[in-house]
């Protein structure tokens, strides 16, 4: 396909559905170009930009993202989805439309541990900590929203980390972060207060449909993540509490016209993962307590991440979209195990509540999982497809 010559291309190809039922959780790859751009724009190790990462030369990096979400917005139009991304092309990791937007963290002692299903074990970079008082300095998500806004029709989302992502023990470290915060109750309440204007920022600069990515309920799902937060001297009953609050006034007061989806994630690194493990011991509460549009939940290996039963708990309203089709594997799923795969889902919720997306995004960070490009655009073509064909 062509890239648009001006951004005033990029149109609403074909009409969207509504409720949505062909979507992306959020990152695309990025192509080659973009990412040998990036290279410049973060120092090696770096997960955000921290301040020296803020003060060097955007431009080039700039130009090459526009022309190239022009070019995936198009695509995924082409591909039958109703809600399109920017491909979270103009950040380094999916987290950077919060941290990126705040100056106060440094690289932490340690990175997070991720499992590869061919048993590799390997760990992140330095995850951020807090060093300093946190204080805002920027508005990625508005920036995204406003290209898009000027580029497209197409209804189209933005994502930010949950209001419950904050919310992990490594994200208050002793001897660090407790010169500036007096506890990590304190830390988490100005993250929170920079997230909901961060939120209202994107608003304002035209989203209508903001994504919140990985909740922190994955942690109370399986006894080795529950054991973690008792060693870190959390109690998982509490963390389930404030969890559940965090999330619930994330989303508060913020105009009904806008909708609001919770992305239900188990991690996603290189196509690794963190998380196994049913969703039942929070699904009630979960989908009954919090008010959002639209779940979207990471379920396309019923082996690992439980049966579709959980849903049974999912109220009349909000729309789950199932995600059936992998994004950490090139080897294409057919439509017709797509499709068993909604049928089982309705066994316990009704179909016209459903919807279909990727479990996850298809480069969380921007090195991306081990899939090809061509690879991806076929996973997206079988999400529109499969919506034709169940949805019209």
């Amino acid at each position: 396909m062509a890239t648009p010559d001006s951004a005033a291309e990029v149109a609403t190809h074909s009409a969207p559905r509504h409720p949505a039922r062909a979507e992306v959780i959020g990152s695309l790859l990025r192509p080659p170009r973009l990412l040998q751009a990036m290279e410049d724009l973060y120092a090696p190790g770096h997960l955000m930009a921290y301040a020296e990462d803020r003060a060097r030369d955007h431009s080039r990096a700039d130009a090459i993202a526009d022309e190239e979400i022009r070019r995936v917005v198009a695509r995924q139009i082409d591909a039958g989805l109703d809600v399109v991304t920017d491909g979270e092309f103009r950040r380094l990791l999916y987290t950077n439309s919060l941290q990126d937007a705040i100056e106060g963290f440094a690289p932490g002692p340690k990175g997070r541990t991720f499992r590869a299903p061919s048993g590799e074990v390997f760990d992140t970079p330095p995850l951020p900590v807090a060093s300093a008082r946190l204080r805002k300095v920027g508005s990625p998500a508005a920036r995204e929203a406003a290209y898009l806004s000027d580029i497209t029709q197409h209804p189209f989302k933005v994502t930010l980390p949950a209001g419950s992502w904050f919310l992990a023990p490594e994200n208050f470290v002793a001897g660090i972060t407790d010169r500036f915060y007096a506890s990590p109750a304190e830390l988490f309440e100005d993250v929170l207060a920079i997230l909901r204007e961060l939120i209202a920022d994107a608003i304002d600069a035209g989203a209508r449909y903001i994504q919140l990515d990985f909740p922190r309920y994955v942690h109370l799902i399986d006894e080795a993540p529950r054991q973690a937060l008792r060693s870190a001297g959390v109690d998982p009953e509490e963390f389930f509490e404030r969890a559940l609050d965090a999330d619930r006034r994330v989303i508060e007061g913020f105009p009904d016209y806008v909708t609001f989806g919770l992305h239900v994630c188990r991690g996603n690194f290189r196509s690794a993962w963190l998380f196994n493990g049913t969703l039942e011991p929070v699904a009630e509460r979960i989908f009954n307590e919090l008010r959002y549009d639209v779940f979207l939940v990471e379920w396309e290996d019923t082996e690992r991440e439980g049966d579709y039963s959980p849903l049974r708990h999912v109220p009349r309203g909000p729309i789950v979209a199932l995600g059936a089709v992998s994004s950490k594997f090139g080897r294409l799923e057919s439509e017709d195990a797509v499709i068993r795969a909604l049928e089982e889902a309705s066994r316990y919720i009704d179909i016209e509540q459903l919807a279909l997306s990727t479990q996850c995004g298809f480069a969380s960070e921007a090195t991306g999982n081990r899939l090809g490009e061509d690879e991806q655009w076929r996973k997206l073509d079988l999400i529109g497809a499969v919506a034709a064909r169940v949805w019209g």
